[in-house]
């Protein structure tokens, strides 16, 4: 985020709290606007933009959470922070999975409110230079949640150029496959683009043999799909990021704690009713882990197979209802755990996955 001066809006229906708040972070040096209802934040975000929005979630008429949802439709780049003295778990993950940054418990400290506008602020910035919308938008939504401030621009001088200005720490661009169109555009960039502290081509292996002219401008380093979001970490020197984890055919009551408690601890969560489901989207995803309710695969072997073939470095852990398949997934040396399901187990499976 490189505004010279972040705009945030507050919305709490709390006239106290919104004051105070307010006046501390415009000693603070944030520009701010505030609003006492959902509604009402709504009309202001329709006719000024926001970096950041600070929402109460428990609100007379319209919730913190619905509020945030309808400004992400008229600017979906901004960061939400929400605010609750209540055990509103629905609406807690309801704001989660829209894409808020995260939920902070009332009452709390100024300081807590400083450093967390700090570290939303201090993340890095990338933009993501591609034609595919459809692509983007996932692309984009992936590395938003995993803790990057991103923009995207088309494949054109001009827009890749204005949003050069905003001077981002890394550039992502998705392999053309028109090559000839793709190297004349680097070779068209490679002055400006030489000033980004990183730039990163993404490229299928039926890629490959294509690619020499590009990486002879050595303007660009090349990671192959599925592309890991750990790498783009990695490439920023960086290692501060959230956790992305799949979760399929765990709608039953059973996993609803275990859904809350991931979220209270930062982790995303993209769920998906049926295999078929996942692997659809698992090409334009970025996961750490994948926790699979095994009924939706009665082969975990041949699931299991799939899944390492399509995404090598994903975890998975498998919640058995059976002991009979244990053997099966001790032998692909793969985790597990059998119903019923021991919630703290599969927390700390997570924590060993994604910290290997």
């Amino acid at each position: 985020m490189k505004s010279e001066k972040i705009k945030i809006l507050i919305v709490d229906d709390e006239d106290a709290l919104r004051f105070s708040l307010a006046s501390i972070l415009e000693l603070e040096g944030y520009e701010v606007q505030s609003a006492s209802n959902g509604f009402e934040a709504v009309e202001i975000a329709s006719k000024e933009s926001f970096d950041i929005l600070i929402s109460d979630i428990r609100m007379p008429g319209m919730t913190g959470t619905e509020a945030f949802q309808r400004i992400r439709k008229i600017q979906p780049n901004i960061i939400g922070i929400m605010m609750t003295a209540y055990a509103l778990n629905d609406l807690i993950t309801q704001a989660l999975n829209a894409g808020a940054f995260t939920c902070l418990s009332k009452p709390f400290e100024v300081e807590t409110v400083l450093s967390t506008i700090s570290d939303v602020i201090s993340r890095p910035f990338a933009v993501v230079v591609d034609d595919d919308e459809q692509l983007n938008a996932k692309f984009l939504a992936y590395l938003k949640n995993s803790g990057l401030n991103v923009a995207t621009a088309q494949k054109d001088v001009e827009k890749i150029s204005f949003m050069l200005k905003h001077k981002p720490d890394v550039l992502i661009f998705g392999l053309d496959e028109d090559f000839k169109a793709s190297k004349l555009l680097f070779q068209n960039l490679k002055d400006l683009i030489g000033t980004v502290p990183k730039v990163i081509v993404v490229y299928d292996e039926s890629d490959a043999g294509n690619i020499d002219d590009i990486k002879k401008l050595g303007i660009a380093s090349f990671v192959k799909k599925p592309i890991n979001v750990k790498d783009v970490f990695l490439f920023l020197d960086k290692d501060k990021r959230k956790i992305n984890v799949a979760m399929i055919n765990l709608n039953d009551e059973e996993f609803i704690e275990l859904k809350t408690l991931l979220l209270k601890e930062g982790f995303n969560l993209f769920q998906y009713g049926t295999a078929n489901d996942f692997f659809d989207e698992l090409k334009d995803c970025f996961f750490d882990a994948v926790v699979i309710n095994t009924p939706i695969e009665k082969d975990v072997a041949s699931f299991h197979d799939k899944l390492q073939q399509e995404m090598p470095n994903l975890g998975a852990i498998y919640v058995l209802n059976s002991k009979a398949d244990i053997d099966t997934v001790a032998r692909k040396a793969c985790f597990y755990t059998i119903k019923p399901l021991d919630i703290d187990k599969v927390v700390n499976l997570i924590h060993q996955i994604t910290k290997e």
